[in-house]
Formats: structure tokens, C-alpha cells, sequence
């Protein structure tokens, strides 16, 4: 959290505390540590290789038929495709988290119009949030979560926005 002092804020943030307001969602943030963050490419990894090695293993032994071709080809594409997306998530959620760290600006978030709505197999709550504050330009957005995450965060609450893209962190 360097330098957000500076910006007039420097809130007691637990990795507890950070909300993630994005598509559409509320999602916790949980800064992960270097070593969480290894594991998770690490896992990310091994997902990508695991068709690759089962391929060159039957070719190696000599049970490379189509069956194996097919389960190969299937295995890269699956395994190897989670691979990537954990990959992908674990680094942009982290550079997103930086981003707004860096460059966010303290602003409040006014719960506009909230609404009963199905979440699956739970009922929800759709809210629209009015976000505002000094250097933010006056936004607003939609987003859905539980009844016990909305009432938690109460009728305003405080936000870090990033004003360039209007990326925001909910702060409690």
C-alpha cells in the first residue's frame, strides 16, 4: 500500500477486507503471498505439460495408437486449457489488486434501487451503486450479490476507484 497515504487515505486493510466489485459480482480478494502465488503457477504448469508428457510416455513405449492420440489431444486441450486459465486469473487478479493499490483514489459507493433476484438456487439482491468522490468522475453500476454481503456493506461504503478504468475495491 505505498503511497496511498498521500491520496488521503490509509485504511487498517486486512486481505479480508478487499472486495473486488467486477462483472457484475462482488468478488473477496485475497492478496496471495509469493509463495501461494508459485504454487499456483506451478499448478498452472503442470497443466499445461500433463498432455504433452502422456503423449511423448506412449510414444516412447510404443503405445502410441489413436485411442492415445485422441486422449492425448483431449487431455492437452482440457487439463492443459485449466492450466492456462489459472495462469491467466492468478496474474491478472494480482496485477488488477497492484493496479488499484497504486493508482486508486478513495471514493464513496451509494446503494441506489436495490432488488430481490435469483441467484441460482438462492435469492439475492441486485443493487446499483452510484461511486463518487474527489478525482472520480461520478459513475454507476450494477451488481448482485447476497442479501448478508449488501447489508454488511450498508446503504454507502467506502471504494478505492481506479479513474482511469474505473476499476474500484470495496473497502470495509
Amino acid at each position: 500500500m505505498a503511497g496511498t497515504a498521500a491520496r488521503g487515505y490509509d485504511p487498517p486493510m486486512k486481505p479480508d477486507d478487499l472486495w473486488l466489485a467486477q462483472d457484475g459480482n462482488f468478488t473477496q480478494v485475497r492478496r496471495r503471498s509469493l509463495v501461494s502465488r508459485l504454487a499456483s503457477y506451478a499448478g498452472g504448469v503442470i497443466g499445461l505439460l500433463a498432455g504433452p508428457a502422456m503423449m511423448i510416455t506412449l510414444g516412447a513405449v510404443g503405445a502410441f495408437e489413436l485411442p492415445s492420440l485422441i486422449g492425448g489431444v483431449a487431455i492437452i486441450i482440457v487439463v492443459g486449457g485449466l492450466g492456462l486459465a489459472t495462469i491467466v486469473s492468478t496474474s491478472r487478479m494480482q496485477r488488477r489488486v497492484h493496479r488499484l493499490e497504486e493508482r486508486g483514489r478513495l471514493a464513496t459507493a451509494e446503494v441506489l434501487d436495490p432488488r430481490s433476484v435469483s441467484l441460482g438456487e438462492e435469492t439475492g439482491v441486485e443493487v446499483t451503486l452510484r461511486i463518487s468522490g474527489p478525482g472520480v468522475p461520478v459513475f454507476e453500476t450494477t451488481h448482485r450479490g447476497t442479501d448478508g454481503d449488501i447489508e454488511r456493506l450498508g446503504s454507502s461504503f467506502r471504494v478505492i476507484v481506479d479513474p482511469s478504468d474505473g476499476a474500484y475495491m470495496i473497502v470495509r
